[in-house]
């Protein structure tokens, strides 16, 4: 039971540490809007906020949390949700600011510390005159509060419409939600969508037949914030294959042969080194990546080509459910100001869905995850897909001892080091202790059939996570044909996370070891405590060693978790109401149990799914453990897409053209000269 007064302590984060900036009373149960307008009743002053952005459902049987459409989302921890109870050990997270619930003790009195005189108080009576959802009876529960006929549109939408696994079509068409009708949908609007729509449109398709649903403008918006968040800006160069160009589904001309004919052109004859780099990778050379502005530059030079703009519509999708002539219904809000003063709950309707929605949620281990909830106002523990630009611009510019925990040792981990390293040239003072799960002999790497994974410094080295034969060589052959048992077990063998072998980070590694300011560390922290010391605030951790050794105590003043993204869908409120509803069979995870992706045919065809002549398909991290490996890879979402509009092609669905060696030589001429499809 819910003990009143509520304590509400607001976090904001700036340039520097999250910084406590309001104590908020809720003194009863009621229902209490979040925005950044002032007729909300908690007020969060900033662009990145909705006007109105979520609501507070408090009752005295418990409190939950109900994101209003926005544009930026809200968060439990790092999952995201859409109507979700909050039990406070997460914060709740809206743009940079956080909100953590004060912990009481049994007769009601705060356990924190009070709030200095200058951060301000502010008690929010549910009585108050401001234009905001009217307070709810005591004794009401939450279940019957978020679905009772006078809550708010936008906690109702879309249950109030999608009542049912089949909704009529007739009804949404009469209805006030109604968008329109098109053939081809696809959901997420992110680069899975665009390679998507890019098929479709090479192989006939129009624009005004196809829709994207999605978050972003430009197709790579998510993907360019993680890449600039993991230390990856335009110069830098990706750690994607070479022949994955998703602005060309050919391939050819790929990065390599750009990047050589653009220095060629300015008679720079260095560039030939990018040729001889992909026909000799990885045996003779290292393997050829993209720097990542050039990637998106092509991306918007295709993006005008085909048209985005005119089949992306902007929103957010919120709910997905067959209808009852064969067809796809797609609900979604569109932001405040592209509403115009109407309605923001619209649903849309297809015949063909395609659904790739990307990640669904940044990951945060357990342990760094409880530091973050106790000690808010410290900034010491980043994800490395978060903006911790803070960790490089303090050690950069304050000349002391500074020790940076950096925990994983894939692609992205590497990548950490190096900024690491270069940040060293301005304070030498810089130590990285590289916390892994466990020591890796040169012997020892993942082995599949006669192949081995080479190993350096505990670290599997391998360009990709994936070999190449996973696009078009005997191992997709072998994974397309295995059964969900077998196939777990291949990838099982294959292994996970690995990084290239390139040489400047070897150098790195090499000597960082000799000059004693990088050390690798083997096990996992059990715990995580804020200690004072002469130097000022550090983060004590104990790590647990493997067999049963002692724990180690290490200190450092910031831990960069880059052990990746979170792929389970029930992560997605979108996803996980899409596969509780239809009861969508999921592919198996590593050890055999269902944690791994929505299970598709090799035509990437969610069968579960199916609508009489109406189909869904899935592409990119949402499909994780299917019959293609590297799903979430640019090459990955090519082959899915190129696999799905195929099928469509077969099936005959209207203007798919079959895809022959004459139309794919007549399209590819197009693409050169960057001509309409």
């Amino acid at each position: 039971m819910v003990k009143f007064p509520i304590l509400l302590d607001i976090y904001q984060r700036g340039e520097g540490p999250l910084k406590r900036v309001e104590r908020i009373s809720l003194p009863e149960a009621g229902d209490y809007a979040i925005g950044r307008l002032d007729e909300n009743q908690i007020v969060l002053d900033t662009p990145e906020v909705s006007k109105r952005h979520a609501l507070l459902v408090v009752r005295e049987d418990g409190i939950a949390i109900s994101d209003r459409g926005s544009t930026n989302h809200t968060y439990i921890g790092d999952s995201e949700v859409d109507t979700s109870p909050w039990d406070g050990a997460l914060p709740i997270r809206i743009a940079q600011f956080e909100i953590h619930l004060v912990p009481q003790t049994a007769s009601g009195a705060e356990t924190r510390v009070n709030v200095s005189e200058e951060n301000a108080t502010r008690a929010v009576a549910a009585g108050s005159t401001a234009a905001s959802p009217a307070p709810a009876p005591r004794g009401q529960s939450i279940e019957v509060a978020l679905n009772a006929p006078n809550a708010p549109s936008e906690m109702r939408f879309p249950r109030n419409v999608f009542k049912s696994e089949i909704v009529s079509a007739a009804e949404i068409k009469s209805s006030e939600y109604f968008a329109g009708e098109y053939t081809y949908l696809t959901v997420g609007g992110g680069l899975g969508s665009f390679v998507w729509a890019d098929h479709l449109r090479i192989f006939g398709v129009g624009t005004g037949d196809i829709r994207a649903i999605g978050d972003d403008v430009i197709p790579y918006a998510n993907y360019q914030r993680l890449c600039r968040n993991s230390q990856i800006p335009p110069h830098e160069r990706l750690r994607s294959n070479s022949q994955s160009t998703p602005d060309n589904i050919w391939g050819f001309p790929g990065y390599a042969s750009r990047e050589t004919w653009k220095d060629l052109k300015e008679f720079r004859f260095g560039g030939i080194k990018y040729i001889f780099q992909v026909f000799g990778e990885a045996s003779l050379a290292q393997t050829f990546t993209p720097r990542s502005g050039e990637v998106f530059k092509s991306i918007d030079k295709e993006a005008q080509r085909i048209g985005w703009r005119d089949m992306l519509t902007y929103g957010r999708v919120v709910g997905i459910r067959k209808t009852n002539d064969e067809r796809y219904a797609v609900a979604y809000r569109v932001p405040e100001d592209q509403a115009r003063g109407g309605l923001r709950e619209r649903i849309m309707i297809g015949k063909f869905l395609h659904i790739a929605t990307g990640y669904p949620a940044t990951r945060f281990t357990d342990d760094l995850q409880a530091f973050k909830a106790r000690y808010p106002e410290e900034a010491r523990v980043f994800n490395a897909y978060e903006n911790h630009e803070v960790v490089y611009r303090t050690i950069e510019s304050k000349q002391a001892p500074a020790s940076i925990v950096v925990r994983g040792r894939g692609i992205v981990a590497s990548r950490i080091i190096q900024r690491l390293y270069e940040a060293r040239d301005k304070n030498k003072g810089i130590t990285i202790i590289h916390q892994m799960r466990n020591p890796i002999g040169p012997k020892e790497g993942y082995k599949y059939k006669g192949a081995q994974r080479y190993v350096y410094n505990h670290i599997e080295n391998q360009a990709f996570n994936w070999p190449k034969a996973c696009w078009g060589g005997q191992l997709l052959r072998e994974t397309e044909r295995a059964t969900p048992e077998e196939r777990v077990k291949i990838y099982e063998a294959l292994g996970g996370t690995t990084t290239a072998d390139r040489r400047d980070w070897r150098n790195i590694i090499q000597l960082g070891i000799g000059d004693g300011w990088y050390k690798p560390v083997f096990g996992h922290f059990e715990t995580l405590e804020l200690v004072k010391t002469d130097q000022g605030p550090k983060i004590q951790m104990k790590l647990k060693a493997r067999r049963d050794q002692p724990a180690v105590e290490v200190v450092a003043d910031y831990v960069i978790d880059c052990t990746g993204l979170i792929g389970d869908i029930t992560h997605s409120p979108l996803l996980r109401d899409l596969a509780e509803t239809y009861k969508l069979p999921r592919n198996l995870g590593v050890g055999g149990g269902k944690i791994g992706g929505i299970f598709v045919t090799p035509d990437f065809e969610i069968a579960a799914l199916r609508n009489g002549s109406g189909r869904a398909y899935a592409a990119g991290q949402i499909t994780l453990g299917g019959p293609q490996p590297g799903v979430d890879t640019f090459l990955g979402m090519q082959y899915s897409a190129l696999r799905s509009v195929d099928h469509l092609a077969v099936l005959g669905a209207p203007n798919v053209s079959l895809f022959g060696p004459l139309r794919s030589f007549t399209q590819w001429i197009k693409w050169c000269t960057n001509a309409v499809p």
